[in-house]
């Protein structure tokens, strides 16, 4: 029962910076483990033809660059806030 109660606590004081720190290691380090299982199917085992692994890296590609897109916009905004004057400062 305390060790839950330091944890939530722990999540409390957990920064927005260190929150996506700890979520996105975990999840790029799944994603990757993910990826290699996929590149296990290359085995000998398996039958495959080249428009099957045209489809396959196709796949991945797409779906690496539509998470990419989803970050432009937010770190643009944030780019564009860092250099925009200050209120009462020199333009």
């Amino acid at each position: 029962m305390i060790c839950v109660f330091l944890i939530e606590e722990e999540k409390m004081a957990e920064t927005k910076e260190e929150k996506f720190k700890r979520l996105s290691e975990k999840r790029v380090n799944a994603a990757l483990d993910k990826i290699r299982l996929i590149g296990n199917l290359s085995s000998p085992q398996y039958d495959f033809t080249a428009e099957q692994i045209g489809n396959l890296f196709n796949s991945l590609r797409a779906a690496v660059a539509e998470v990419e897109e989803k970050f432009q916009k937010p770190l643009q905004r944030k780019m564009n806030k860092a250099e925009a004057p200050k209120e009462g400062g020199s333009i």
